[in-house]
């Protein structure tokens, strides 16, 4: 299978970056207003259009408003509308992904030692099903319908957990986890693979094993990791410390 190449940053991604960067870092806080294209410009040392490229990529995001004989104010929106549209721009940068799947590790694997504990034989069965219907896609070829049961094993680890904090957190990401998934999954073995991790951590939640389960999780965010940057040549430090989010060697 073709994979596609990385894409270099444009001079209009560099521009997207840097205010956005500003913008989440707090250097430009909500209600601001954002400089002129033109001092922008200048500033950048880029031209005006770039810059317009950027601000429009900027305001389909959420993250800034055009208000009439105001200006351009920033105006970010709410947590789940602006997760969901950053999945366009996810690839932009490998710390990107660094960092969303750092996030994903500290949810996804409290998650699933709680889910150890919490979880009823009706729940274990419900996911036996669904790691069902995922051998069934992959046998059918229907990624599609792969990502969508994807997406839904690890909600469903966040469910049975018994804390909706963790569940609506992920689920705040959901429309930015099933893109992210939707893409990994069309690279090499990926959806086998994935398949193989969630058997093995259906397997010690049904054996009431934490660490194993937590370790497994690991492993298996790892290796999404290690296939993105094999098929794509991102630099992302495939063991990427994740453990060290926990405080474990």
């Amino acid at each position: 299978m073709e994979v596609p190449s990385l894409r270099r940053m444009s001079a209009a991604d560099e521009a997207f970056k840097a205010l956005h960067d500003m913008i989440m870092s707090g250097q430009l806080r909500n209600g601001d207003k954002l400089p002129s294209q033109d001092k922008l410009a200048e500033q950048f040392g880029l031209s005006r259009n770039t810059i317009r490229e950027a601000i429009n990529k900027l305001t389909a995001m959420g993250l800034l408003a055009v208000k009439q004989g105001v200006g351009t104010l920033i105006n970010i929106s709410s947590p789940s509308a602006y997760m969901a549209s950053l999945a366009d721009h996810l690839l932009l940068q490998p710390s990107t992904v660094r960092d969303f799947m750092e996030a994903r590790a500290i949810v996804e694997i409290a998650a699933v030692r709680l889910a150890v504990s919490r979880a009823d034989s009706e729940s274990i069965a419900q996911l036996e099903t669904n790691v069902a219907n995922q051998r069934n896609a992959i046998r059918n070829q229907d990624v599609q319908a792969f990502v969508t049961y994807d997406v839904d094993f690890h909600t469903s680890l966040a469910r049975l957990s018994g804390n909706t904090v963790l569940l609506q957190f992920l689920g705040a990401i959901t429309g930015l986890l099933s893109q992210f998934i939707k893409e990994v999954s069309l690279l090499p073995r990926a959806t086998d693979n994935a398949l193989c991790f969630h058997c093995d951590i259906l397997r010690l939640i049904r054996q009431r094993d934490a660490d194993g389960a937590e370790q497994k999780m690991v492993e298996h965010l790892q290796d999404v990791l290690i296939n993105i940057e094999k098929s794509t040549g991102m630099e992302l430090g495939t063991v990427l410390h994740l453990r060290s989010v926990f405080g474990k060697p």
